[in-house]
């Protein structure tokens, strides 16, 4: 056995020089006793390792230990010896002895410890790592291949001692899923059994997901779970690996799902690892439920230790020294879990060599204990032996690898618009099956493939392993021409998912006299927004003015976007359109020609006011230097701030690697270059203050649009950018500023699935340098806030510009506020760059209202977009006479995450959050629909029973509801 490698940890260092005698010279002695107890003719035995660095010829000594005697010869260098005691029941203390005739060389009192009653569970699974070793394209079939051949191993070690049989974890749903589907019967039946005795393990997460996706995408990612209860199969764990984080809502969703357990295998790359060691806690969701979960060490772990390979001495050795170490951090329990895959790789394949290993071991130790398990059987003996050992943590765990999606900024937008579209589109196929339309039979595939296609893209792997240290290089493009792919696929069939959508709800919206547009709203309260439609230059010619009205005559501001020669997009300013219904307005062409929209190339005044905020352009710079709200009488701003707000700030590094040190690198950051202000344009919605810029980063003059839009209708300011990125595979990265002060405030944002401040409602050690924010962040005080969003880009920082800060329980320095909209900081796995034309925005309200209610609202109102139709002049009524409320969900503090039509039953599933922190009694109306039924179900719609059956939602409670018609 290696014992060098043992030095250092829980060791006695002497650190000694003894007098010289004849050629013999003692550097140096260590002893270590080894937490083992050995199985030898004579009894169990304790080894006690002495290591000593001899300068000289090769001598004879003597150790002795108590009353154990061992000769031995001392070499030039390092030696290592042992010595064999009987086991010991209580702790003692014996005298080591090196002696050398009748000469003692040293002497030391040693105290001897009763070896612990190790158990170690060894956790076999493949990690699934899509396109990071082999193209997207072959993973799949591996997969299946791997469950083939873990059936035949769990048949070939039936005869092993029962610690040494094959066992196995399926790390992730998706491939037993597409298995059941293709496997024949007697296959499917082998899964089941082994499933049932428990040689083989169901893992529920769909992929190993960081927070890119959305709440609505992760509860449709547990539709294999409803797939294996249909044939039987126990699922109780999930399972997240190599990614350090995961969405807040699963602890939500998984409570009501009968999935208790949750397995953490983190990677500490570029990222801070929570807790000190590995820990068992009851990780509390947003409400209040509770689930037990494990943060693992790395998911490779016994590969660490080498159990893939056969050097039984080094394994032993490493597997000894880890458990010294975990002794020496006070790990609290006698057992102990090590993942491992059956080679040292991602999406390895299965291997008994780990059997063969525990079999030798077992043979040779009476304890530590060896043990091939699945994944549950640790977690469920601490939650049985060690119950009073388990705290209670709630908080949201915000994953350090999403900063890795910006390397794909174009991309990382195209998934979050479709996200967006994707509720809106599933509300109003809803809307249209309450109405009794009859909808495509393959319509929930359909919704199905969209969001599969969006789960692949936001899995945490983007790309090939040599994506960085060989950008242009044949995998590398390949399989991140692949990652795109699903983007585009998403954002595409949701094109065609909502024109399904509005051909159907426009068969209940019949034609009036006058062309007219029918404006959804899909959100569950009433509001005024921004509705975009595209109008035929028939419908509305392009030269002539017009008007726009509501039912009752009143004129609706509408302004011009991008025209083409067929027709326009428009964007008009609805009022109080119904929750959850639809609203009418008309078209009347007048015989006239259109007034001439106001522009100007030139901002006489940098100073301008509306109702409800006065705004301070900084023509130098092409920001906002001040912002001051009339209503609540206050400056929104840092003064001097070093960078204004909407400054664009563009930063290079000196390297990548200091980061993976966990320290800041070295950095420059500089503003744009040859800034300019291009135009004012007068719009009945809004008012435009464009500027453009040249930034080093951009192809040619002009590269860079910043486009400040003062809203006229509402308190609103959006913010516009326009960036033509050339090829850069240096480290760079992109930031926009936004300093917001709020006086004794706090910053607060939304994750998947619940609401948090910033560094305080999150495990700590989990991502606090920059967030992913899902819809809003807000930084607000007792009777004040400033509230922002952006449907494109879910990175920002807080407090300051934080990248390698690495600071565990870290708060934000100050209310300002950094959107990090790209980067190509990794050294492998991501993008080495980015290129071409690409648009983001971002939205900013304020108010007195401090709320996270009005915060959601804003935000949601601002993401998720009406649907709209126009519809021709026809033969009909005057429009009056029109679908108004489909449905109401009766309370102000809720948020209809989605609603989706299920499949084979008269009903439609409502997924529902409260976000106001109180407690809400459920009740549903509709003036249309005749409600029959309602009920409560668990993520994938199947009923549950109990409290949870209860139409309430706790506080920030999520749930799931069947209407029945």
């Amino acid at each position: 056995m290696n014992i060098r490698r043992l030095l250092g940890v829980g060791v006695i260092w002497l650190g000694m020089s003894v007098p010289a005698i004849a050629s013999l010279v003692i550097k140096n002695v260590e002893i270590t006793s080894l937490p083992a107890l050995y199985k030898s003719d004579s009894g169990l035995q304790q080894r006690v390792w002495i290591n000593i660095v001899h300068e000289g010829d090769i001598e004879p000594i003597v150790l002795q230990l108590g009353e154990v005697t061992k000769k031995v010869k001392l070499h030039s260098g390092e030696n290592n010896f042992y010595i064999e005691i009987p086991e010991v029941s209580q702790a003692q203390e014996d005298v080591l002895t090196v002696k050398q005739g009748r000469e003692i060389l040293y002497t030391e009192p040693i105290k001897i410890n009763p070896v612990r009653h190790w158990q170690m569970n060894l956790v076999q699974h493949t990690h699934t790592d899509i396109g990071y070793t082999r193209s997207q394209m072959e993973i799949l079939a591996e997969h299946l291949r791997y469950i083939d051949y873990a059936l035949d191993y769990c048949d070939a070690t039936d005869n092993y001692p029962e610690p040494a049989k094959f066992r196995w974890t399926c790390e992730i749903s998706w491939a037993v899923s597409e298995y059941l589907k293709c496997r024949p019967a007697e296959q499917i039946a082998r899964l089941k059994q082994r499933v049932k005795e428990g040689r083989i393990e169901l893992a529920t997460m769909y992929l190993n997901f960081d927070e890119l996706p959305d709440e609505q995408t992760l509860a449709a990612s547990l539709a294999p779970l409803k797939q294996f209860r249909q044939h039987g199969m126990r699922a109780e764990l999930a399972m997240q690996d190599d990614v350090n984080g995961i969405g807040w809502c699963f602890s939500e969703y998984f409570a009501d799902a009968g999935v208790k357990y949750l397995n953490m295998g983190t990677h500490g790359h570029r990222a801070l690892i929570c807790f000190d060691k590995p820990t068992v806690f009851w990780w509390e969701s947003p409400s209040g439920k509770k689930m037990l979960a494990y943060r693992a060490e790395h998911y490779n772990q016994g590969n660490f230790f080498g159990i893939h390979n056969d050097d039984f001495e080094s394994f032993e050795t490493k597997v000894l020294e880890y458990l010294k170490q975990l002794e020496d951090k006070h790990y609290p329990y006698d057992i102990c879990a090590a993942q491992h895959s059956g080679y040292f790789t991602d999406n390895a394949p299965p291997s008994t060599q780990s059997c063969e290993m525990v079999k030798r071991w077992n043979e040779k130790y009476e304890w530590p204990k060896l043990r091939t398990a699945v994944a549950t059987e640790f977690i469920k003996t601490v939650e049985t032996q060690y119950a009073d050992k388990i705290q209670t943590i709630r908080g949201a765990w915000p994953d350090w690898w999403t900063d890795g999606f910006a390397s794909g900024a174009r991309e990382a937008a195209v998934s979050r618009i479709t996200h967006s579209n994707v509720i809106a589109n599933q509300v109003g196929l809803s809307f249209a099956k309450m109405l009794g339309a009859e909808l495509p039979a393959d319509i929930n595939k359909q919704i199905a493939g969209i969001n599969n296609a969006l789960l692949f893209y936001d899995e945490h792997t983007f790309g090939h392993s040599e994506s960085v240290r060989n950008p242009y290089g044949l995998e590398t493009w390949e399989q991140r021409s692949l990652k795109q792919s699903y983007a585009w696929e998403a954002y595409r069939y949701t094109g065609l998912l909502g024109e399904t959508v509005m051909g159907l709800l426009q068969s209940f919206t019949p034609k009036a006299k006058l062309p007219s547009v029918a404006v959804f709203n899909t959100l569950n309260w009433d509001y005024s927004g921004v509705a975009k439609v595209y109008i035929d230059h028939q419908i509305l010619p392009k030269e002539k003015d017009f008007e726009i009205v509501d039912a009752a005559g009143n004129k609706v501001p509408a302004q011009a976007g991008e025209v083409r020669s067929d027709g326009t997009y428009w964007y008009l300013y609805v009022r109080n359109v119904p929750a959850l219904g639809c609203e009418r307005y008309f078209i009347k062409v007048k015989d006239a020609p259109r007034p001439v929209i106001e522009r100007t190339i030139q901002l006489a005044d940098t100073h301008i006011e509306n109702d409800w905020y006065a705004v301070d352009f900084n023509l130098q710079r092409g920001t906002i230097k001040h912002l001051f709200d009339k209503e609540l009488n206050c400056s929104l701003l840092t003064d001097d701030a070093k960078w204004e707000l909407g400054e664009f700030v563009y930063e290079i590094i000196d390297s990548r690697h200091p980061m993976e040190k966990y320290q800041a690198p070295q950095f420059l950051r500089r503003s744009p270059e040859k800034i300019r202000f291009e135009q004012f344009e007068k719009g009945e919605i809004w008012d435009t203050y464009r500027f453009r810029a040249t930034i080093s980063a951009g192809i040619g003059e002009d590269n860079l649009m910043v486009e400040f839009r003062i809203y006229n209708v509402e308190k609103k300011i959006e913010v516009l950018y326009r960036l033509r990125k050339k090829s850069v595979i240096d480290p760079e990265a992109v930031y926009v500023s936004f300093p917001y002060q709020i006086e004794n405030g706090k910053i607060f944002l939304d994750v998947p699935g619940g609401n948090i401040e910033a560094g305080v409602d999150q495990i700590k050690g989990s991502s606090n340098d920059w967030y992913t924010v899902q819809n809003f962040a807000t930084a607000r005080n007792s009777h004040s806030k400033v509230v922002m969003c952006s449907q494109e880009i879910p990175l920002m920082q807080f407090g300051a510009i934080n990248t390698g800060r690495y600071q565990a329980g870290a708060v934000p320095q100050s209310t300002n506020m950094y959107s990090w909209p790209m980067n190509n900081y990794w050294v492998t796995n991501f993008n080495a760059d980015q290129v071409g034309e690409m648009q983001w925005s971002y939205f900013i309200n304020s108010s007195e209202d401090s709320s996270l209610e009005y915060a959601t609202k804003f935000a949601w109102s601002n993401r998720i977009p009406f649907l709209t139709r126009v519809l021709p002049a026809g033969e009909g009524n005057d429009g009056t006479n029109q679908v108004k409320n489909i449905l109401r969900i009766n309370s102000e503090n809720v948020l209809l995450v989605n609603m989706i039509p299920v499949e084979n039953e008269k009903a439609v599933m409502l997924q529902l959050r409260e976000i106001g922190g109180k407690m809400v009694d459920l009740s549903f109306s509709s003036d249309i629909v005749n409600i029959k039924k309602v009920e409560v179900c668990d993520v994938v719609g199947e009923t549950v029973k109990g409290e949870q059956a209860a139409l309430k939602l706790k506080p920030w409670e999520s749930k799931f509801i069947k209407i029945y018609r």
